[in-house]
């Protein structure tokens, strides 16, 4: 009799044991955010049932409840999958014209650092992207074409630009080379300025690589100060000339002034012997010839008087003029 009541108890238990795993797995699957994680837990009941002995009708229930909640995860996983595939080849289609617009630009780059950064923007736009593999694997490569085209263009531009830059370092090397020798030995200061400056502007919109324009443009200043200093040394020296000269002819116009104040001093006194002669002549009834001589004789010393007098002012005025230039007012 207990033999008979213990099959039937083992097959009671592991009903029992099989549902509360059950259960739990229905909890666990309902629970979880992952719908794979979810078929997993029903996935471990699922291994349970091979080979433990049960009643036909409870593995058919249990069996059924399991069968039950499979379909509902498949059914949530296709949905999954057929919203994931909607939104993927949405993002295909919209990433395919971006793409495209990279490859079109990297076919005729306008200018390196935009392209470059447009092929980077579609470059990150594929991370956080949901994608098919497939779609993956068409769109990457032809990017990578793109970034590929960019890259020699801008590579041949480059070569271009430093053969260029190499053959124009060397044509203005000569001419700041030929512009510094002027500048610290001529003196035609300014047609030097003049060819300082023509250099100067050789530099605008020529292609050289910085270093090299930074050397040569510190040479052309270079230039550029040692004409000015050499110019401002010659200013000074003709300055220094001039006053030398001029402080000379202040020199004579004191010593032509003092010789003619002496004269008009010797003029003075004859005038006075010649008028007091005249007024001896008048008193003494002397001749009309004696008295006509001696007023043509009056009329020409006062001339003289008046003559040398005149000289002196502008003697000393010219002379005034020149100190005030020597020792302008502050």
């Amino acid at each position: 009799m207990d033999q008979e009541k213990k099959p039937d108890e083992d097959l009671l238990k592991n009903y029992q044991e099989l549902k509360s795993h059950l259960e739990n797995a229905l909890s666990m699957s309902s629970k979880a955010n992952d719908l794979r994680e979810a078929k997993g837990y029903l996935i471990d009941v699922q291994y349970k049932f091979k080979g433990l002995k049960l009643r036909r009708e409870d593995r058919e229930e249990l069996y059924g409840r399991l069968q039950d909640a499979f379909e509902e995860v498949n059914k949530k996983i296709d949905e999954q999958r057929r919203d994931f595939e909607n939104e993927a080849y949405s993002n295909y289609i919209e990433l395919q014209e971006k793409v495209e617009e990279a490859i079109l630009l990297a076919e005729n780059p306008k200018g390196f650092k935009e392209t470059w950064n447009f092929l980077m923007e579609v470059q990150a736009r594929f991370k956080g992207t949901r994608l098919l593999r497939e779609h993956r694997e068409i769109l990457y490569p032809r990017l990578q074409e793109a970034f590929d085209k960019v890259k020699a263009y801008h590579e041949n531009e480059r070569t271009a630009y430093e053969s260029d830059a190499r053959k124009n370092y060397e044509r203005l090397k000569l001419l700041v080379e030929n512009g510094l020798l002027q500048a610290e030995e001529t003196n035609q200061y300014k047609e030097t300025r003049e060819f300082l400056k023509k250099i100067q502007s050789e530099f605008k919109g020529i292609k050289l690589i910085p270093e090299q324009r930074e050397e040569l443009y510190a040479r052309l200043r270079t230039a550029f100060d040692i004409l000015s200093k050499r110019l401002d040394e010659f200013f000074r020296q003709k300055k220094k000339n001039w006053e030398v000269k001029m402080n000379y002819r202040v020199s004579e116009y004191s010593t032509e002034i003092f010789n003619l104040e002496g004269e008009l001093e010797k003029e003075r006194s004859y005038l006075l012997e010649i008028e007091d002669q005249l007024e001896i002549a008048i008193s003494g009834s002397r001749e009309i010839t004696t008295l006509a001589g001696l007023k043509a004789r009056i009329a020409s010393a006062k001339t003289n008087i008046a003559r040398k007098e005149g000289l002196i002012r502008k003697l000393q005025a010219e002379m005034a003029e020149l100190n005030n230039r020597l020792t302008p007012e502050a």
